[in-house]
């Protein structure tokens, strides 16, 4: 009786101790689903890319194959959108003309997010290149932001 007691607490014990540690792993993978659509300045810092096209490529390879044609995306409005710090650029292939060594942050735009802040349809979304850093400097900056 004493051996089943002795079993039973260290069963829970080991549940008390793995509990915390299972739920920081959820969410740290919690985070870095979050960041899936942004590729930040540490993370470029660590890639051997020379420009921003092979950054994406290697990093988030997804992002491009939307740009790819198909039945549904050959409209006009089907075409991947490119911003460096706010301007529109040409097309994706543009990406290999921007060294990754000076870019602070990529990030992935759904089409909604693309029409919310930058203004332009798309029904594929887009790529945003920013060289400058983006960090709010006081709350009110940061939540105007948003």
């Amino acid at each position: 009786m004493k051996m089943l007691a002795w079993t039973a607490a260290a069963v829970l014990g080991c549940a008390l101790i793995a509990a915390p540690a299972s739920a920081h792993a959820q969410g740290a993978a919690r985070v870095q689903r979050q960041d899936r659509n942004r590729i930040a300045a540490e993370e470029i810092a660590q890639s051997h890319a020379a420009n921003v096209y092979q950054l994406v490529q290697a990093r988030r390879g997804m992002w491009l194959m939307r740009n790819n044609h198909t039945p549904l995306n050959t409209t006009g409005s089907g075409k991947m959108l490119v911003f460096l710090d706010g301007a529109e650029l040409d097309a994706v292939e543009d990406l290999r003309q921007i060294p990754a060594a000076g870019v602070q942050l990529v990030e992935f735009l759904t089409p909604a997010q693309t029409e919310r802040r930058m203004g332009k349809y798309t029904t594929v979304g887009a790529i945003r290149v920013s060289t400058r850093d983006e960090t709010p400097r006081d709350s009110a900056h940061a939540a105007h932001q948003r």
